[in-house]
């Protein structure tokens, strides 16, 4: 398995129950990359999953050879990651939030607005953030302001709405 073929779905919080389960917080918006996973990578420890459950807005997992609480708790606090074949199929004009952190933003004029660092989920849309020569720029990430996305190309080009840019 090659660690560049890898991305973070969650992170554990705690041990759960006495036979080893641990809680995990998502960072999917369902659980099926957990689901779709025959091994789980805390680290660099490799674990084969043997049970994914929800447990409210959490994954509760259990682990091959991780069968006490103690042992359990090794993991907490730890990343979790899958390989990116595992991730559910995406919809056309869908994109995983690690295919757009770091790529550059340029408005339909040319201007380089920076590069995406972050992404935060409003619930009717997610917002880019983009950091670069104009300091911070939010840009909600709807039809009217993300024109195109050219992953490949490492850019995305905007149309961003009155009063998004500062100093503009």
């Amino acid at each position: 398995m090659f660690r560049d073929s890898l991305v973070v779905i969650g992170q554990t919080l705690k041990s759960f129950g006495i036979n080893g389960e641990i809680k995990i917080r998502p960072f999917t918006e369902t659980i099926a990359a957990f689901k779709r996973s025959p091994a789980l990578i805390f680290d660099d420890l490799t674990h084969k999953v043997l049970r994914v459950r929800h447990q409210g807005d959490m994954v509760v997992v259990s682990l091959e050879g991780i069968d006490t609480r103690e042992k359990a708790c090794t993991l907490v606090g730890k990343l979790v990651k899958t390989e990116v074949k595992n991730l559910p199929p995406k919809k056309e004009d869908e994109y995983y939030w690690f295919e757009l952190i770091g790529l550059k933003v340029f408005t339909k004029e040319g201007i380089h607005l920076g590069e995406i660092t972050h992404i935060t989920p409003t619930g009717a849309n997610d917002v880019l953030h983009v950091n670069g020569p104009s300091g911070e720029v939010l840009l909600p990430m709807i039809d009217d302001v993300v024109i195109d996305v050219d992953v490949s190309e490492g850019k995305i080009i905007v149309d961003p709405l009155e009063g998004l840019i500062p100093n503009a």
